[in-house]
């Protein structure tokens, strides 16, 4: 295989990020990344009334470039081509080699010009060249471009969807991007196969058309981000998805086996709501997830993490080597092993079936599902692939559902109701549920409506008075509210907290609320 990255100048490697020429903007956010080495602004774009996310590298002159070109031609045959790079040697080792390989030549005296060398360098080769910066950025959800000459987009956490300062200008340096990320996933893009699905080696989810044989914009990508840090309870707090009442709600329904799903429309927070659930659950509990791409992200020992596989498109299975393994078969495979709770990131097909007969056996389950409001959901339900019928929708315990709201001009995710099922009626065929909590947009606040069946099976079943129940709810609640209070978002101090509350209830108040352990 030809390398792309054989010269630089022609593919346009090593190219600068120019900033916007704006007439009348403001900065509303600064932050650095790569230790420093680059930053983002967050512009506001007073003439087109509109966010803007602005990369800022280190500059770079005609020499610099020389310099570079020469180092990567003579280094060349260290890495011959990307591909090598994750199957030889890691990221980082690469990077020392660089870094020793430039001061060893000493082609650059001064330190710092040395250490732009490199960052340009470790960018284009281990990285993801122009794109790098929002890649590592953790506030970045899904990066997109839609074809040559097009802004590159971004969805932020806090600012959503907005336009950026990259732009792939040339063809053949989009094209060669292209076929870069068709190796970070293991994977092959030509003119013959021109659309990419899959999986880079730091769980990013990659889609991508190669040319402009079906796409007439050129080349396009989108790159769904994987989050290194798993999503907590404390942040969904901090972010007003839900209140310390709807968290406290959701520890006692993972601590007592309580099945549930999360609805919602794609990119409402579903999968979040769900990672924030599991790490209410006890610890040493046995969880195994399901996936198609790996999105959940759990801090417990005991958890396996198993992902779907797909079969490629060869003349038989034989000659390929390996058989498919869908969600359905995953499911089936996760009942024999007697986990505690079986976790689907997604249910979209037969494997729903075999998830609701699961929770008819006994198995506490969780997964995430398209559907925006209690109607939709029964019909989605029902509906084909999912087959399931009304009656066994009741051995679900609760719905959790997930929406975008606009709130003081910000659009915002938010929990808006939480419904528990309640059962059957055969004479008329409705599914009885009971809403528990719900959402007023108007105030941007949650209300519980004062009756949980769920809460008082619970209180029964550990044999608590309700004076004893209501005082646990408000310790668990505090527990909540002081870590959030603390800015406590970090996983592993969480994960300690709800541990030790199961068996410590003062100690867990204490560590929450900034003390020693």
């Amino acid at each position: 295989m030809q390398n792309p990255h054989s010269d630089p100048y022609m593919a346009g490697y090593f190219k600068v990020i120019e900033p916007f020429q704006l007439r009348d903007f403001e900065v509303v956010d600064r932050y650095t990344l790569n230790n420093d080495k680059s930053a983002v602004k967050i512009l506001w774009d007073k003439e087109n009334l509109e966010y803007i996310y602005q990369v800022e590298e280190p500059t770079i002159s005609r020499k610099e470039l020389e310099d570079l070109y020469n180092i990567v031609k003579d280094m060349e045959w260290i890495v011959p081509n990307s591909m090598e790079i994750s199957s030889r040697i890691t990221r980082f080792q690469f990077q020392e080699i660089v870094k020793s390989y430039i001061h060893s030549r000493k082609r650059v005296l001064e330190r710092g010009n040395s250490e732009k060398l490199q960052y340009f360098i470790n960018r284009d080769y281990t990285g993801y060249g122009i794109i790098n910066i929002p890649v590592n950025d953790p506030e970045i959800e899904d990066i997109s471009c839609d074809g040559y000459g097009s802004n590159v987009f971004v969805y932020h956490r806090k600012y959503h969807d907005m336009k950026t300062n990259i732009t792939y200008n040339d063809p053949t340096y989009l094209d060669s991007f292209i076929i870069k990320l068709s190796q970070f996933c293991g994977k092959e893009i030509s003119i013959n196969n021109p659309v990419l699905d899959g999986i880079t080696d730091q769980g990013h989810r990659v889609q991508a058309i190669y040319g402009n044989e079906i796409s007439p914009h050129g080349s396009v990508f989108t790159i769904r981000l994987f989050r290194k840090k798993p999503f907590t309870p404390t942040e969904i707090l901090i972010n007003g998805t839900a209140d310390s009442d709807i968290i406290t709600y959701m520890w006692y329904l993972v601590e007592n086996n309580n099945s549930c799903l999360i609805s919602g429309a794609p990119a409402v927070g579903k999968t979040s709501t769900l990672n924030a659930l599991l790490m209410l659950a006890p610890p040493n509990s046995k969880i195994f997830s399901i996936e198609e791409t790996r999105e959940i992200n759990i801090p417990n020992e005991n958890w396996i993490p198993a992902t779907t596989r797909e079969r490629e498109n060869y003349f038989s299975v034989k000659e390929r080597g390996y058989l498919k393994i869908d969600m359905f078969e995953l499911v089936r495979m996760a009942m024999r092993q007697r986990p505690t709770y079986i976790v689907v990131g997604e249910v979209r097909g037969r494997e729903a079936y075999a998830l609701f007969q699961s929770m008819s056996t006994g198995h506490t389950t969780y997964s995430t599902i398209h559907a925006d409001s209690m109607d939709s959901l029964i019909n989605r339900l029902e509906a084909e692939p999912l087959n399931i019928p009304r009656v066994m929708m009741t051995y679900l315990s609760t719905v959790i559902f997930n929406k975008f709201i606009r709130v003081d001009g910000n659009l915002v995710r938010r929990i808006t109701e939480i419904n528990e099922m309640m059962g059957y009626d055969p004479d008329t065929g409705d599914v009885l549920f009971n809403n528990v909590f719900s959402y007023d947009a108007a105030t941007d606040k949650h209300y519980y409506n004062g009756n949980s069946s769920i809460l008082e099976k619970i209180r029964s079943a550990t044999g608590m008075s309700r004076q004893e129940f209501d005082q646990d709810f408000l310790k668990r609640k505090t527990v909540i509210e002081n870590m959030a209070k603390n800015g406590i978002t970090d996983y592993r101090t969480i994960s300690k907290v709800i541990q030790t509350y199961y068996f410590n209830h003062e100690e867990a108040i204490k560590i929450s609320s900034g003390g020693n352990s």
